[in-house]
């Protein structure tokens, strides 16, 4: 009785602590007994957003033939607002050209990243930094991911107000990662439409999540594009279990909401614009040693048919 007394004295101490404590693992009392304190007290002092609106943001260059179907998308998902950086080259496309409808609603803000590089996390931080106590959660996804729903839900309000979710500030969801299906170029339909077949369940990529993190949270440190450092802070699957926190990684399910994720498109595609993209934390050198014909391969069946046409579209560029 006398240590359960203890510990309630001390973890109601806590709670008015700031960061400082994050990291205290155990304290001893009295030079004999030890009482586990790591996130015991997290959720006491940590206040969630609570405005009832949900935000998505991405970051974004050379996206003007996907732009407006993946801005609808997560308007149909009820989304409450989504926040583009645009990182096009300073004289390159501008999303204003295709969805200024959607900028000119509020729908869509767009943030000035133009002509810089390696800006990924650094986007992600900013926008988390700047907005995280306008929205109870931010999800932060790429253009090619797109949030499904198992059991064909089409509201994320639902989905993220379930009770099993209470206890976890991030949440972990897989990415479920689509190929070409054997297409040669863009055939003017959208992505869902056209890749229907993804990658076999088992695949090592499907192990790769991206996450949604609530509102309200202080101590959010983005080190990789996939989930931020937040040692302080507890996160889940769409299953509502335990995973781990800072991991990119876990094991795939399915069953409740995964990220379909069209990463190489088609081979005219890639070579059209994955190709000069590049990627967003990585330099344009960097991207060029990683994005080649035989990264596209790794995921896609190789034909000649593929080949040859990868080959003309670059012979034709250099003309």
């Amino acid at each position: 009785m006398v240590m359960i007394y203890l510990k309630k004295i001390l973890n109601t101490y806590l709670s008015f602590l700031k960061p400082i404590a994050v990291r205290i693992y155990k304290v001893r009392i009295y030079n004999t007994y030890y009482i586990p304190i790591k996130r015991s007290y997290n959720r006491r002092w940590t206040q969630y957003t609570r405005t009832g609106k949900i935000a998505l943001c991405c970051i974004a260059k050379m996206e003007n033939d996907y732009i407006r179907f993946f801005v609808e998308y997560y308007k149909n998902l009820h989304f409450d607002k989504i926040f583009i950086y645009d990182n096009n080259d300073i004289a390159g496309e501008k999303f204003e050209d295709v969805i200024n409808d959607y900028i000119q609603s509020g729908f869509v803000e767009i943030v000035d990243f133009r002509g810089r590089e390696l800006v990924q996390l650094s986007a992600y931080q900013n926008c988390y930094d700047k907005h995280n106590k306008e929205y109870d959660w931010i999800a932060f996804f790429d253009i090619d991911e797109f949030l499904t729903f198992s059991d064909e839900n089409d509201d994320i309000h639902r989905f993220l107000n379930k009770k099993k979710f209470l206890p976890y500030q991030l949440m972990h969801i897989n990415w479920r990662v689509y190929g070409d299906n054997d297409l040669l170029d863009n055939d003017g339909r959208n992505v869902v439409e056209r890749f229907v077949e993804p990658l076999p369940d088992e695949d090592p990529e499907n192990s790769h999540i991206k996450t949604l993190i609530r509102g309200g949270l202080s101590y959010i440190k983005w080190e990789n594009p996939h989930t931020p450092f937040s040692d302080s802070y507890h996160c889940c699957n769409p299953l509502g279990e335990p995973v781990n926190t800072n991991s990119p990684f876990q094991n795939y399910d399915f069953s409740v909401a995964f990220i379909r994720h069209y990463s190489t498109k088609t081979i005219g595609e890639w070579v059209r614009n994955k190709m000069k993209r590049g990627l967003g934390n990585h330099s344009v050198a960097a991207s060029k040693e990683i994005l080649n014909l035989e990264f596209f391969f790794r995921y896609n069946r190789r034909t000649d048919e593929k080949q040859l046409y990868a080959e003309r579209i670059l012979k034709d560029e250099l003309e």
